[in-house]
């Protein structure tokens, strides 16, 4: 049967079709024309500064594809302007390339108008205009199963030379002096590296890493570098030391009190803390690290693995392959070995045995059996088997027996 809605709720729904066909149909946004202008100045206002000189692109994404882009010459006074259709969701990235460091500002949909002033610097390759304001490194946990610890380390960094570093790329050798470097211990691996600025590469270098990234004047706000890894240890000691090629006005060790004891001759521990998210740690800080020291660091307690663990991960694919099956192998000839003692414990008919006097003790051995069971002082298990094995042994004797003509086949069981 097919049910009908009543008659008021079929008239409701027509009206409504009604209302909202007569209704006018919304009309999406036509985008607005509007000009983003700007200016580009030299941050150390150098005199010989050209901005004709200069290109000031424009690319405008909507949501995360291409929407266009356009490049312009800025004036004498370095001012510069686009004409663009602003619509919403639209993003307006302008930058500038200059000596080898890109500038840039961004605008949205809604502060499309507002003027954009963009600071381009001379550049430079002398690291030394580099300020370490502070240098943690941080032992966060440890894997005690799989032997390895991860590691945390955050370096804020201070440029108030006016000038921006650039790494020369073209210099020979591997000290590679121009470049932002950091120091690993040996074997770190799974390396992950966050900062705010953009662009440039990471490069692996002896005892750790560099950053072709171009490090600009800060104005206020200092440049954020963090990065994690892993290591591997397989002893509860481990080395952590490491050569401070900037050094740092201020240094931090921490590690969480359940991952290990931190160590270091050369900071001072202020014992445990509650760190908010991180649960409980202990601190170390020592001040004033000089440009080139040598920090030593190392952590000790570390979680060992079971004997199990590390006998399996030193054994490798020989573990699978001989260790585990031997380990099977024995247990089924100890298992077996265990079944021979038991059922040989049951007497059989030997070649000048009288099979009488093997019958009577077959029944005594049921009786007492019996005896134990009623008394609880053998397990269910164990009487099951017992039994078994002697009414096996009053078969196989019967049968023998049989079989020779010695033995009454009216003899009960």
């Amino acid at each position: 049967m097919i049910a009908r809605k009543p008659l008021r709720t079929a008239v409701s729904t027509v009206v409504a079709l009604l209302l909202a066909l007569s209704a006018p149909a919304a009309i999406a946004q036509e985008p607005t024309t509007e000009a983003i202008t700007g200016h580009v100045v030299h941050g150390s206002d150098a005199d010989d500064f050209d901005p004709t000189r200069i290109a000031v692109t424009l690319n405008i994404l909507e949501g995360v594809s291409a929407f266009d882009q356009q490049t312009v010459t800025p004036d004498a006074d370095g001012a510069f302007a686009f004409t663009v259709a602003n619509a919403d969701g639209r993003a307006y990235f302008i930058g500038v390339e200059f000596e080898g460091a890109r500038y840039s500002a961004t605008l949205s949909s809604d502060n499309v108008g507002l003027p954009v002033l963009i600071e381009v610097y001379p550049a430079t390759h002398d690291t030394s205009v580099l300020d370490f304001q502070s240098y943690t490194v941080m032992v966060t946990g440890a894997v005690r199963n799989e032997g390895w610890i991860e590691l945390f380390e955050r370096a804020v960094v201070f440029n108030e030379s006016g000038m921006t570093l650039i790494p020369d790329q073209d210099a020979q050798g591997p000290a590679m002096l121009s470049f932002l470097r950091f120091a690993l211990p040996p074997n770190a691996y799974n390396l992950d590296v966050r900062s705010n600025l953009v662009g440039g590469d990471i490069l692996t270098v002896d005892r750790g890493f560099a950053l072709t990234t171009p490090i600009t004047p800060t104005d206020g706000a200092p440049h954020i570098f963090e990065f994690v890894y892993r290591l591997d240890y397989g002893d509860p000691e481990l080395d952590l030391s490491r050569t401070m090629r900037f050094g740092a006005d201020s240094f931090r060790y921490v590690a969480a009190v359940d991952t290990g004891r931190p160590l270091s001759p050369r900071l001072d521990d202020l014992g445990v803390a509650d760190l908010e998210g991180r649960g409980i740690v202990r601190l170390l800080e020592g001040q004033d690290v000089e440009a080139g020291e040598t920090v030593e660091l190392s952590i000790t307690e570390l979680p060992l693995p079971s004997l199990l663990t590390r006998a399996q991960a030193a054994a490798g694919e020989w573990y699978v392959r001989i260790f585990v099956p031997s380990v099977i192998g024995a247990a089924l000839v100890l298992m077996f070995a265990i079944m021979a003692i038991r059922r040989r414990a049951i007497p059989t008919l030997g070649p000048n045995d009288d099979p009488d006097v093997l019958h009577t003790d077959l029944l005594a051995r049921a009786s007492a059996l019996e005896s134990q069971h009623d008394a609880r002082a053998i397990s269910e298990r164990r009487y099951q088997d017992r039994r078994d094995d002697i009414k096996q042994a009053l078969i196989n004797l019967r049968v023998r027996t049989h079989a020779i003509g010695l033995f009454d086949d009216s003899a009960e069981l």
